[in-house]
């Protein structure tokens, strides 16, 4: 059953929302969105406190208000065989970056399904990569940190009644739009700039 465009649709107004994607196709400089975070360590290695707030639309400082904060780290079971003295369960790095990732997938899916009037229902995202450590821990040389991570394994499922054939490939080309999908998949050659305090 297509979508119609007068239809809230996920919690969305689809006229509120293509006025927003009208607006983004005219104005694509003062849509540009720089999204930041922060993240500072704690007195236990690996342990770091990462927030973010006000993001950048445009020009514009937006989102005063917004404080989020997540405790970083290890698994316990990581930290009981590395050494730590007491260990605790946090979320690791890269498990966060991947859990990013299936946010950005679902919502690519759903938002690109109402454009198209698809009737998506539920969109599932599962991803997984395999890490090796022994860059990160010096036992092999930064020359060889391409290999410490192996290829992505990504899997969307998808629900709705109706789907044709053509609008199941439609959806299948989806998360290639995704905006966390591009950032862990293409090359951002970057130089860290780092300031030491002495």
């Amino acid at each position: 059953m297509p979508v119609e465009k007068t239809q809230r649709v996920q919690g969305i107004d689809r006229a509120a929302h293509d006025t927003f994607v009208d607006w983004v196709a005219e104005n694509p400089a003062a849509a540009t969105i720089e999204f930041s975070a922060t993240g500072t360590t704690e007195d236990v290695a690996v342990h770091t406190k990462s927030t973010i707030g006000e993001f950048v639309m445009g020009e514009e400082a937006r989102g005063h208000d917004r404080e989020y904060t997540i405790d970083v780290g290890l698994p316990a079971e990581m930290e009981d065989a590395m050494g730590y003295v007491d260990p605790v369960d946090r979320c690791e790095a890269i498990e966060l970056a991947l859990a990013g990732l299936t946010a950005c997938i679902n919502g690519t899916v759903q938002l690109n399904a109402m454009r198209e009037g698809i009737a998506v229902e539920d969109v599932t995202t599962t991803v997984s990569v395999p890490f090796d450590p022994r860059v990160l821990l010096g036992i092999h040389d930064e020359d060889r940190a391409a290999e410490m991570l192996g290829d992505l394994d990504v899997e969307v499922q998808v629900t709705g009644a109706d789907l044709s054939e053509a609008d199941i490939d439609r959806i299948k080309s989806f998360p290639r739009r995704s905006p966390v999908f591009n950032l862990l998949t293409r090359a951002h050659p970057t130089e860290p700039t780092v300031h030491v305090a002495t």
